[in-house]
């Protein structure tokens, strides 16, 4: 019996995507299990297609199912001629090939592929005549039976398509099975170039769940069955939230900081009392972005705001800083929460970490970075399901972290210095820790006894050291044979070397080394190494 036939599911998806269409059919044929992989719904649903109708992209038009068409002949999904691949707005300009014969050469290729697609993405503008014939491509492409089994749309413009999102939004209508709609505009074009884009276009389908707006804001929506939104914050945006806000789950919100007026303060008047996932997030500033003037009353809104969210789970803050006030709220009103991440949190009385006990369903809690003048102490704070932490910045003395016995994930910040005793801390009170991140605030050389404690912990499988100066001995103290460990990540890491003394010896069951954005004797190496121990 063949050792293939006892390959994951998972696995054996991985291996098909390399197929092509006419081998994919005769792998089909060579047993049941296959054939029953590849003619089953979830392996059906991995296929994707990308077309990228962008005038500056040089290489890349079609991808499908994660693998892309290149001019080298190189394609899996799709047999396409060596001709083919070059951006299509580039020969035109060049003179080689008409645009038009190759974008009717690239549905007939389609076609031919016999392949349903559940996932789509267009990447396109409209700044050129070649865009006029993507509109023919896009309706032969999206025929009626391929628009029945599309689950994804995913639409990603540089400039104001306003026909081609006509197009497109008429063919939703005949997407039965679609499940996730997503329509995103280039924030940095518009940053540079003022532009706005003003679709007048209503999103209608019955089958919608999940809908993606990023710097668009379409007339209205008609969709009963939307429990998920993730939007841009801007202007007018928050008339859109109120008309889905009845069967609202899921918000995420980013703020666009390029925007005076953005609409933060009508936005924190609504009142959404059945989300369970919140997160708000703050855009990147560039050149290009000014600070925005907070409201007067905006600060009562967001209180009253988080006052109402009692059923919320899962809450992520990803703000420039988060008052104290709203804190308590959070804790005294959301008691059923899950997850909670806040970025930067504000502390004036330390005491206020005690009300963290309100929540006793907590599994995961992240605060990587308190701001207090004063030391802070977690030694009241009693959470039984707490399996993940993540603290960074923070003024603790004592490490009261250590009474949360039960974690299974613990990220934790700390000089080089101070590190053997954090090690030693963690090894004595938490034994089921199965993942430990060390972030060491400082690039200073770190301690070859830092980690003579990894043995106790039993149940460690992954290590991940982020910055620190480590040297070649620096696990030269650690007792051999002993320990569980089976990854070691390192990352923005300052090395003397990629091998370290003893490595294999002291961890006999390690699997995989990984170097990520390192500095091997001052010089950058590779992006990511990978080194295998099996």
């Amino acid at each position: 019996m063949s050792d293939y036939e006892f390959l994951p599911f998972e696995i054996c998806c991985m291996i098909f995507d390399y197929l092509s269409v006419a081998d994919l059919k005769n792998a089909s044929l060579t047993c049941r299990r296959w054939c029953h992989i590849i003619f089953s719904d979830s392996y059906i649903r991995r296929f994707m297609l990308k077309i990228n109708l962008h005038r500056s992209d040089q290489s890349k038009l079609v991808k499908s199912n994660g693998t892309l068409v290149t001019g080298d002949g190189r394609s899996s999904r799709v047999s396409v001629p060596s001709s083919f691949p070059c951006s299509l707005y580039q020969r035109c300009r060049m003179g080689k090939v008409k645009s038009k014969c190759e974008l009717r050469q690239m549905s007939l290729v389609l076609r031919r592929s016999c392949r349903h697609y559940s996932n789509i993405t267009f990447v396109c503008d409209n700044r050129s005549e070649f865009t006029d014939n993507v509109f023919n491509v896009i309706l032969n492409l999206l025929r009626p039976s391929g628009l029945e089994r599309v689950e994804l749309l995913k639409i990603i413009l540089s400039s104001n398509l306003n026909v081609l999102i006509t197009i497109l939004n008429s063919a939703i209508r005949n997407m039965i099975r679609l499940k996730s709609f997503h329509l995103i505009y280039d924030p940095q074009r518009r940053l540079q170039c003022g532009d706005q884009i003003r679709p007048c276009i209503i999103i209608e389908s019955p089958t919608i769940t999940h809908v993606e707006l990023k710097s668009v804001i379409p007339e209205q929506i008609k969709l009963p069955k939307l429990n998920s939104l993730n939007v841009s914050l801007q202007p007018g945006i928050a008339s859109i939230i109120e008309s889905v806000a009845e069967n609202l789950i899921t918000l995420q919100l980013q703020l666009d900081c390029s925007t005076a007026n953005c609409g933060e303060k009508e936005i924190y008047a609504l009142t959404l009392d059945r989300l369970k996932v919140l997160k708000l997030s703050r855009g990147i500033m560039n050149e290009f972005s000014f600070p925005i003037p907070v409201s007067s009353n905006r600060p009562g809104l967001k209180l009253r705001f988080f006052r109402h969210l009692d059923k919320l789970e899962k809450l992520i803050l990803e703000e420039k800083y988060t008052a104290e006030n709203i804190f308590l709220a959070i804790c005294e009103t959301s008691r059923n929460l899950v997850e909670l991440k806040i970025d930067h949190l504000k502390v004036i009385n330390c005491a206020v970490l005690d009300r963290l006990s309100l929540l006793p369903n907590l599994k995961i809690l992240a605060l990587p970075n308190i701001y207090s003048s004063h030391e802070i102490s977690f030694h009241n704070v009693y959470l039984p399901r707490l399996e993940n932490l993540h603290l960074e910045i923070y003024k603790d003395s004592t490490h009261s972290f250590c009474k949360f016995v039960n974690l299974k994930c613990l990220t934790i910040g700390s000089y080089s210095s101070q590190a053997p005793e954090v090690i030693d801390i963690i090894s004595m009170y938490i034994q089921q820790l199965r993942e430990l991140r060390l972030y060491f605030l400082d690039y200073a050389d770190v301690s070859s006894r830092t980690f003579r404690k990894l043995a106790y912990l039993g149940q460690l499988r992954k290590l991940e050291l982020l910055k620190g100066y480590l040297r070649r001995d620096v696990f030269s103290r650690c007792p051999p044979g002993l320990s569980e460990l089976e990854v070691i990540l390192f990352k923005f890491c300052q090395l003397d070397t990629q091998y370290f003394d003893g490595l294999r010896e002291r961890f006999p069951k390690l699997k995989d080394v990984r170097f990520e954005d390192c500095m091997v004797r001052g010089q950058l190496p590779c992006p990511e190494m990978w080194l295998s121990y099996r």
